[in-house]
């Protein structure tokens, strides 16, 4: 459809259209599908599905440019004007303009914009604005106060909006403003700019809002994805094998009626023979039963005739009622019928005799699934490849975007460096700042991770060019995280001794926030993260830097920030425990107490120079800093890694890599850049305890056991009596308590 709209004096530029005639995907420089045309400008419809290399997350329902949207026809050509600005700014007539952007918005970034264009110009038609001229700052900022409140259908205020909605309900206003010399049918009056706010200022830098998943959360979610994806998908990709092969099967030609009783009596009595249930009919075959005039206390009523048939190899038409009543077809086999039915009962078709598996919770053994229908079982393929795309994610740090293009064939060949030194790989797109169409990148991950693609890859299908479909829908509405949480707290989840996964909400974006902020917080930062599970544990940092400026480098630039922020917390924990009078113990303490006390040194010739102002804990931060980079943790202690020459690990590993401690190596009892901290107190008293409990159960044959055992014993009682002495108040002064 085209709409022509004729120019209003006063309304736009002289001159016409600068976009008039043109193809769109030419000015935008987006690449046709061969065969395809573009649409041109003067269409109010845009179809882009016809472009090459759009990313499949992009749904075909958002590839549409629909301008017909916008209420008042005039602002049509406006909106087209606007998006092949923003689209193409080196256009000779965009690039003159003083306040536009320089560097091309992407199709995703287009749509967006057009979709808020259209909810500010809709607002001001239902305002009584009829043209561009005579918007004015009090409609911009009654527009952002609307738009600041998330309603519900009714109208109701539900909460209120993020920041970064209010900052485009701002932003999008004002940007008409920097093109308003191109547009031709209507703009803002001369002069006119809406003013721009803190929103819009300090929108899109501040530090990363998605907070990580609660342990409450991860440990239950994460335990259930991956028994669903180790003990029960296997299953699964059998059974899913064996529905569909069912429902390919063709159907038989139909016999005599003579030959067709004989089958159905010769299948009933093997039924009677085996004690196997007679297949129950699908609730939604029990509503076209109804509808048909079947009566529910009808014997009959829950047996799956059709499934009968099929069964005895009869062929010919699917049963009908009447075919069971006196008289009917089936009336000589009738009695035998109803006989078997009595003997054995019903049961769904699918899955019997499933296989024993032991439950999560260890609670012994138990049937893999319960008998299901077809339905059913497409529901649970749903639910395990929803567990395969938790797994993935929460164990790569994948984006959204990133698992929508894992390829079928998405596992490359593990490769092996050594005895029990394996590294998988998985092939996916990376889309996120890159040229459209995205780049291909792979993503070595943990074992885990791998095996679930694998299993995910069946569940697929065997047409299927993807490991996911086009659209995951996870959090949404009727989301499929929604469906998975409600199988894992419901009744096959308990059965299978599932534990329940709390109601918090979740995105794919928290799995990428929680997996750096494991990463960062756990003891060796990048070289040992781990994900603590009940019965679990899974390395998530093994060989994570692929290749540099790849997709897992960026993640781990989030990874390492988070550590940074990590160990600036812990440093400075550490010094506010010191000026509590809580020293530290270890080799170490001597040094790092000398520090310490330059610091606060350093905080009183500041507070001599400005006696009336309070020092917080940025100014402190800002001191303890460059020391603070030098922080690794350990499981038990913290190292000071500032000279590799003083490192003990480092000299007994003859290591030629001397960036960086080696965590596994760590012997804090020795090495003098290794600190002990209240927090590291129930490690070693733990270790202390069970020395002994083991020294206990040694036979007198196995002296040298027990004197090793013995040593390690005495070893961690001294660590926790330094820890205790170091954790005495003093008996004054600045660092104590007065007694």
């Amino acid at each position: 459809m085209t709409v022509v709209v004729e120019e209003v004096d006063g309304g736009g530029r002289s001159g016409g259209a600068v976009f008039a005639g043109t193809v769109v995907c030419e000015v935008m420089r987006l690449p046709v599908r061969l065969g395809c045309r573009s649409p041109v400008f003067e269409q109010n419809v845009w179809d882009l599905t016809v472009v090459d290399g759009i990313p499949r997350f992009f749904s075909p329902s958002r590839r549409t440019m629909d301008f017909t949207k916008i209420r008042n026809p005039r602002w049509w050509t406006v909106a087209k004007e606007y998006l092949l600005a923003l689209m193409a700014p080196e256009h000779e007539q965009v690039r003159v303009l003083a306040d536009a952007y320089r560097l091309p918005k992407t199709l995703i970034t287009c749509q967006q914009r057009l979709e808020w264009l259209t909810s500010w110009m809709n607002w001001l038609t239902e305002q009584g604005i009829a043209r561009l001229g005579e918007v004015a700052q009090d409609h911009c900022d009654r527009y952002l106060q609307h738009r600041s409140t998330i309603y519900d259908r009714d109208g109701s205020a539900l909460r209120d909006a993020s920041d970064d909605t209010r900052m485009m309900a701002e932003l999008v206003p004002r940007e008409l403003a920097y093109y308003s010399e191109l547009f031709s049918t209507d703009r803002y009056r001369d002069g006119f700019c809406p003013r721009t706010t803190t929103v819009v200022r300090v929108g899109g830098n501040a530090e990363n809002k998605t907070q990580p998943a609660r342990p409450e959360l991860q440990q239950p979610l994460l335990a259930a994805a991956l028994f669903l994806v180790q003990k029960v998908g296997p299953h699964v990709i059998t059974l899913q094998r064996e529905t569909e092969g069912r429902r390919a099967a063709p159907r038989a030609a139909a016999m005599p009626l003579a030959a067709r009783e004989e089958a159905l009596a010769r299948t009933l009595r093997e039924h009677a023979r085996t004690g196997e249930p007679l297949v129950q009919t699908s609730p939604a075959g029990l509503e076209y039963k109804i509808g048909k005039g079947w009566d529910p206390a009808e014997p009959l009523f829950h047996v799956s005739l059709k499934s009968l048939v099929r069964e005895s190899g009869t062929g010919g038409s699917d049963p009908r009622r009447h075919w069971v009543a006196l008289g009917g077809r089936w009336a000589s086999v009738l009695p035998l019928l109803e006989q078997t039915l009595a003997q054995v009962g019903v049961a769904p078709p699918q899955g019997r005799h499933a296989a024993l598996i032991d439950r999560a919770d260890g609670d012994g053994q138990v049937p893999w699934t319960l008998p299901l229908f077809a339905a059913d079982v497409r529901a649970l393929v749903g639910v395990v490849r929803t567990a395969c795309m938790i797994v993935i994610s929460a164990l790569s740090g994948m984006r959204h975007s990133e698992l929508c293009e894992l390829p079928e064939d998405c596992q490359r060949p593990p490769e092996q460096f050594g005895p029990g030194r394996v590294r998988h790989r998985l092939k996916s797109k990376l889309i996120k700042g890159q040229k459209l169409g995205g780049v291909w990148d792979e993503w070595v991950v943990v074992t885990e991770a791998y095996v679930a693609a694998g299993v995910a890859r069946h569940l697929a299908g065997p047409d299927a060019t993807h490991l996911f479909p086009q659209t995951l829908n996870f959090s949404g509405p009727d989301g499929r995280y929604g469906r998975f949480r409600e199988w894992v707290n419901g009744e096959e989840g308990a059965r299978l001794g599932l534990a329940p996964i709390p109601p918090d909400p979740l995105s794919l974006r928290v799995f990428r926030r929680t997996l750096a902020v494991e990463i960062a917080h756990r003891p060796g930062g990048l070289l040992a993260a781990k994900i603590q599970l009940k019965h679990l544990s899974v390395v998530t940092t093994e060989g994570y830097a692929n290749r540099p400026g790849g997709a897992q480098a960026k993640f781990l630039a989030e990874a390492g920030a988070a550590e940074h922020d990590r160990t600036l917390t812990l440093t400075l924990q550490a010094f506010r425990d010191f000026q509590a009078g809580q020293q530290p113990a270890g080799p170490g303490a001597r040094d790092l107490v000398s520090f310490f006390k330059s610091v606060e040194n350093e905080l009183t010739l500041q507070n001599l120079g400005a006696p009336q102002i309070k020092h917080g804990d940025q100014e402190v931060i800002n001191l303890l800093s460059q020391r603070a980079a030098t922080l690794h943790l350990g499981i038990a202690n913290y190292c000071w890694f500032i000279d590799p020459d003083k490192a003990l690990c480092l000299k007994l590993a003859h290591a030629k890599d001397r960036s960086r401690p080696l965590a596994g190596m760590c012997d804090s009892a020795r090495c003098p850049q290794a600190t002990h901290h209240p927090s590291h107190r129930p490690v070693w008293a733990s270790a202390a305890a069970n020395s002994r409990v083991f020294i206990g159960k040694i036979g007198r044959s196995q002296k040298a056991e027990k004197a090793r055992l013995t040593a390690e014993a005495a070893r961690a009682e001294a660590v926790v009596a330094a820890i205790d002495a170091a954790l005495a108040p003093a008996t004054g002064g600045v660092h104590g308590q007065d007694q």
